[in-house]
Parts: structure tokens; C-alpha cells; sequence
């Protein structure tokens, strides 16, 4: 019992730094979970305080999306004081589970479980605190479909400016799912969950994180450095929408730069709910309308000009002007008494001049260039120097995807601080609809692709199918209709015709056995009913099917069942031979012919020959001719005297 009041189960999770128990609150009666801090963990005064800083921020935090905390406290029954916080219970599987266990979802199905996680990290965000570790394993699926966003252990307000970094300099947060500017160790911001929740998405949609390495610091470098691969590249079976879609809000949400990102959760939210219901989100058409726009012209602000702008005038400066000259013309002295005058004045305005040209020239800089580097490098060192940078994007086959074209004003030219800078980037290569190839031979294809401005992928996958006749396209991928740069490569699945069928031997089978073994081998089955002795239905002979292929047609020759062996009928009754007949399924009759005399009495009556003969096969429906014996006494005194003579 915990604080005399809730009863401790199960251990339902655990952690690097904690355990989660099953707990019943024995005051109110209710199930809660219980999350306790390692007893090795409570020694440490770190750990102690981000526990408790947990339990603060989640305690601030009332929305339905973030898991509830009810109460916190410390356990005191050991040596050392446990702290410890009371949950809402919730059952279900982690985003981290889900992922793992049934695969990668549709990006309307991810964006449909994200679009909450958006809301809750909005709501946390408004009350001033940021996750900062978000990622699929601190999101749960309640059974009941409801979405919660758990563990704010890492999370800290936004004013405090020491939240990019720990005591000991090591970077808080999940490699996988850490923003550029926390790798870096700088202040995170609400921006900062934002990218983690693009990297979540990513990975929701592609079964893989955006980036992988071998250690968190590779991964933590190719977050500051690298560019995603854009997750339409690791999804099949796309449309066009989809394929905008998803790329322009995943890589919206992951740009380097915080001010190109969703600048809010809400934002994002948004973004989400339309790729839910297949809408065109924001983020694509403003990828659209960015490489369609024209570049702005730079108006220049004017610097203030400390020069003077006219001759002074005044009456007094006339009169000592007039006293000078006649001072001159008195003798020497008052000409040098000018002189040193007139050269002051120089000088001062020279002074001034000067001040005001280290003035304008402190306020202006030089444009760096800026060809084939990265944006996000270019974009930093423009807004370090002070500049406003509008990026525009072109498509372009020299310059890769998001490194620098150009720079307007040109590169060298000298530009006011606080001007606006237009840099175009390159969008890759110039974008071309790939073309429609299902059906096509790869020589077929091959050209209609190098038409198009593409190329096939050299690994061609095969696949057998009987209805595409071998060496024909099955499927394409990206499908036809969608859009790739120009020199990309399509893959494609080429047909190999109908797939070789081992048919087991179903001889004696009844045919319904035969006809589902067959055509669960995706055979098609044809029945050939024949007179047989066997019981109806039984199949008594199929083809030689050494070579079947899948969509044959194997005929069956299978026993109607009107066959039977006619036992020795001679001597048995006319009523003993009918009863054993019909035992066998007989139902013909009997035609009886001429008796044939008999001198034994007890055979009289019995059948002496019949026209179906032991052990020969009749249909059931055919008749039987018999003859009887007839006794005759003068036989039967010839036959007796025979066979007692000499007696």
C-alpha cells in the first residue's frame, strides 16, 4: 500500500528511470497507474528533479489527448524518500507497438492519429511548456481509439533559457526525433516539437526513421546536415495528390531553418486533418505557389546622409567676412588670420564627411556567394549579416535538391542591413508525369520512359500471373500519372506467365475433395461422369498434370455409381437373388426363359443359369435373363436308378 491509500499491482511498463505499476485508489475507487522513480535513480538529485519536474508540467496540463496526473508524492517506507506520481489509467499500445507490430499506416490513417497529438502539444505549448521529447513511444492508442500524448520528463517552459541543454552538456531528447537546433544545443521552442512530430509522421508512414546511424551522434549530425528522403520515395501505390501531400507536410514540419517549419502545432494540426480526408493541405500548396512565383524587385531604404546640404548664411558671418578683407588689406597678419580659418573650416567638414561615409558603410554589407552551397547554410550567413532572406525555388538538372542558384542583388554587390535578399534554390530536377507502362515489354517501356525524361531501374522484379502474358509490365512503380524529376528511375514487376502448379494425386477422392484440392492450386476443374463400380462421385482417373500451370483445365473422370458385380445367382431363388441384387443397387428386373428339367428335388425352383454371370459387371438399371429348374419324377427315377444301380 502506497501512502495508505493506493494498492500497488502489476508493473504494466518500465523505463530507464522509472516503473509504472497497475494501482487501484482504494479512497475514491478508481484504477490509476502509478509511476515510480528507480530506488538507484532517488539517490540521485538529477533524477529527482526531472521526475519532479515531470509531474509539475503534466499537473499543469488539462486536455484530453494528455494523459491526467491526479497526485504525486513521495514514498517513504525505504531508506530512501521515492517519489512518485499518480496517473490516469490507460490501456492500449504505444504508437512505438503499433508501428512494430501491423507495419507502416496510410498517411490518412497516421495523419488521422497524429492530428490529436498536434492539439495536445498546442495545448501544452499555450500553457508555456514544451515536450521535447516527442516520439511514437510516448504515444499510446487507447483501446477505445482515443489518443494520448505521455512523458513530459524532458519537458521545460519556453522561457527558460537553458532548456536546449542538461547539466553535463549532453543533448536532450531522442536522436531519431531531434530537432537541427537541439543537436546543436541551442534553446528548443514550440518549432522543436513540431519537427520531432514531422519525424514521427515519417516514420508513422514509411516504417523507418527519417534518419540511421550507428550512433545518437551520426544521427544527431545528419539532422543538422542532412536532408530527408522524402517519404513518397519509401511508399508504393500513391496518387499524385498523396504523394504531394505527404512529402509537403513532412518536410514542412522537418525543415532545418525553425521559421520555414509549421510555425505552430496548431498550425500543423490543421495540415493534418486535411491529409486525413485526402485534401490538399497548406503546406502543398504552398510548396506550389512558391515555384510558380516570380522573384520581387529590392527597393533600397535610403541612408541618412550627414553631409551639410547648403552654404551657411547668416548676417554676422557677412560682417566678419568684411572685417577680414579689411583686416587684409591692412597688412600680413590679417591674410594668415583667414587663412587659418577658412582651413578649420575644411577640416571640419572633411570630419564630418568621413564620420558619415564609416557610418553608412557600418550599415552596409557585402553579398556573399552563394552558388551550389546549402540552403540552410546560405540562409544562416545572409541573417547573421542581417539581411531579410526570401527563398524561391526552381527546378534545375546541374544544382541539387536545396542548394543555392542564385542570390538577387548578385553576389559581390553591397546592400543596406535589413534588405531583402531574394535566394533561389533548386527543387531538383525539372519534374516530368511519368508515363503509363503497365502492359508494355521492357523494350516498350524502356522507350517510353526515355521519352519522358526517365529511366527504368535496373532491378526488374518478377512475378508470375496468369492473366499478363510473360514478358508483359504487371505494375510500375511510382504509377503512372505521377510526377518524378527528370532522370529518375521507375521500377517495374515484369510478368512471368502462369505459375508452375504441383497437382497432388486425388485418384479415389470424392470429386467435391478433388475439386477443392484442385482449385485451391487455382485450377479449374471439369467433371467426366463414367459407369464404374465405384461408389458415385469417386474419381477413378485424372491427366498427366506434370506440367500444370495456374488457370488450367484438368478433367476428371469421376464414377456415376451405376455399376455393380453380380454374384453367383445359380441355385438361389428367384426372391434370394432379387434381395442380394438390390443390396447392390440393382433395379432392373428379371426375365425369365425356359425352364430347364432337373431330376433333384431341391433344386426345383431355384435359377439353373442366368445371362449375367458371376463376377461380371451390369449396370444397376439393366435386367437379368434366368432360367429355373423344374423337377420331373420319371428324371428323377432315371436319375435315381443311375445313381443306386448295383445296389
Amino acid at each position: 500500500m502506497l501512502n495508505d491509500r493506493y494498492s500497488l499491482g502489476e508493473v504494466i511498463g518500465s523505463g530507464g528511470m522509472s516503473e509504472v505499476y497497475a494501482a487501484e485508489d482504494t479512497s475514491l475507487g478508481r484504477s490509476v497507474a502509478v509511476k515510480m522513480l528507480r530506488p538507484e535513480m532517488a539517490r540521485d538529485v538529477n533524477f529527482r528533479e526531472r521526475f519532479r519536474r515531470e509531474a509539475q508540467n503534466s499537473g499543469k496540463l488539462n486536455h484530453p489527448n494528455i494523459v491526467q496526473v491526479f497526485d504525486t508524492g513521495e514514498d517513504m517506507s525505504s531508506n530512501v524518500a521515492i517519489p512518485y506520481i499518480v496517473m490516469e489509467r490507460v490501456n492500449g499500445r504505444t504508437l512505438r507497438d503499433i508501428i512494430t507490430e501491423d507495419g507502416p499506416m496510410t498517411p490518412e490513417e497516421a495523419a488521422e492519429i497524429l492530428k490529436p497529438v498536434a492539439d495536445a502539444l498546442q495545448a501544452s505549448h499555450e500553457a508555456g511548456i514544451i515536450h521535447r521529447d516527442v516520439k511514437p513511444a510516448n504515444i499510446m492508442l487507447t483501446n477505445t481509439g482515443q489518443v494520448k500524448v505521455m512523458d513530459f520528463g524532458i519537458a521545460r517552459a519556453l522561457d527558460d533559457s537553458t532548456s536546449a541543454m542538461t547539466q553535463t552538456s549532453a543533448v536532450i531528447g531522442t536522436a531519431q526525433y531531434l530537432s537541427p537546433e537541439q543537436a546543436r544545443g541551442k534553446t528548443a521552442d514550440a518549432r522543436s516539437d513540431v519537427y520531432a512530430l514531422g519525424c514521427v509522421l515519417y516514420e508513422s508512414v514509411t516504417g523507418r526513421t527519417p534518419f540511421e546511424g550507428e550512433t545518437p551522434f551520426a544521427v544527431a549530425y545528419q539532422h543538422v546536415q542532412e536532408d530527408p528522403v522524402p517519404p513518397s520515395e519509401y511508399i508504393e501505390e500513391l496518387s499524385p495528390t498523396q504523394r504531394v501531400n505527404i512529402d509537403a507536410v513532412v518536410l514542412t514540419a522537418m525543415a532545418k531553418h525553425p521559421a520555414d517549419r509549421y510555425q505552430s502545432a496548431w498550425e500543423m494540426a490543421g495540415d493534418l486533418e486535411r491529409l486525413s480526408r485526402g485534401a490538399v493541405t497548406q503546406a502543398a500548396r504552398t510548396h506550389i505557389s512558391a515555384e510558380d512565383d516570380a522573384p520581387t524587385t529590392i527597393t533600397h531604404a535610403p541612408v541618412a546622409s550627414t553631409r551639410p546640404t547648403g552654404t551657411e548664411k547668416s548676417g554676422s558671418g557677412l560682417k566678419w567676412l568684411a572685417a577680414l578683407l579689411a583686416a587684409a588689406l591692412i597688412g600680413t597678419v590679417g591674410y594668415f588670420g583667414w587663412d587659418f580659418y577658412q582651413n578649420s573650416r575644411d577640416l571640419k567638414q572633411q570630419e564630418a564627411d568621413r564620420r558619415a561615409e564609416a557610418a553608412r558603410q557600418a550599415n552596409m554589407v557585402i553579398i556573399p556567394e552563394v552558388e551550389n552551397r546549402p540552403r540552410a547554410e546560405v540562409v544562416k550567413e545572409l541573417e547573421e549579416m542581417g539581411l531579410l532572406v526570401q527563398v524561391n525555388q526552381e527546378p534545375n538538372d546541374d544544382v541539387a535538391r536545396d542548394r543555392a542558384i542564385r542570390i538577387n542583388p548578385a553576389a559581390g554587390s553591397e546592400l543596406q542591413k535589413n534588405s531583402t535578399v531574394i535566394l533561389t534554390v533548386s527543387s531538383g530536377k525539372e519534374i516530368t508525369d511519368v508515363p503509363d507502362i503497365t502492359g508494355m515489354n521492357v523494350d516498350e517501356a524502356t522507350q517510353a520512359l526515355t521519352d519522358a525524361g526517365l529511366e527504368l531501374d535496373d532491378t526488374v522484379t518478377e512475378e508470375s500471373n496468369k492473366d499478363i502474358p510473360t514478358g508483359q509490365i504487371i505494375s510500375q512503380n511510382p504509377a503512372g500519372g505521377s510526377q518524378l524529376s527528370k532522370g529518375s528511375k521507375v521500377r517495374i514487376t515484369v510478368s512471368t506467365g502462369p505459375e508452375d502448379v504441383s497437382v497432388p494425386d486425388i485418384k479415389g477422392l470424392n470429386v467435391e475433395d478433388a475439386k477443392s484440392t484442385l482449385e485451391g492450386q487455382d485450377l479449374k476443374v471439369q467433371i467426366q461422369m463414367v459407369d464404374s463400380t465405384k461408389p458415385e462421385g469417386t474419381v477413378l482417373s485424372m491427366p498427366d498434370t506434370s506440367n500444370a500451370k495456374a488457370g488450367d483445365t484438368i478433367t476428371l473422370q469421376v464414377s456415376n455409381g451405376m455399376l455393380i458385380a453380380v454374384p453367383d445367382l445359380v441355385r438361389m431363388t428367384e426372391s434370394d437373388a432379387k434381395s442380394a441384387l438390390k443390396q447392390l443397387g440393382w433395379t432392373g428386373s428379371f426375365t425369365k426363359g425356359e425352364v430347364v428339367n432337373t431330376p433333384v428335388p431341391t433344386d426345383a425352383g431355384r435359377i439353373a443359369w442366368s445371362s449375367a454371370q458371376s463376377g461380371q459387371t451390369i449396370r444397376k438399371d439393366a435386367d437379368i435373363q434366368i432360367r429355373e429348374w423344374k423337377f420331373l419324377s420319371d428324371l428323377g427315377n432315371a436319375f435315381n436308378s443311375v445313381t443306386n444301380g448295383g445296389r
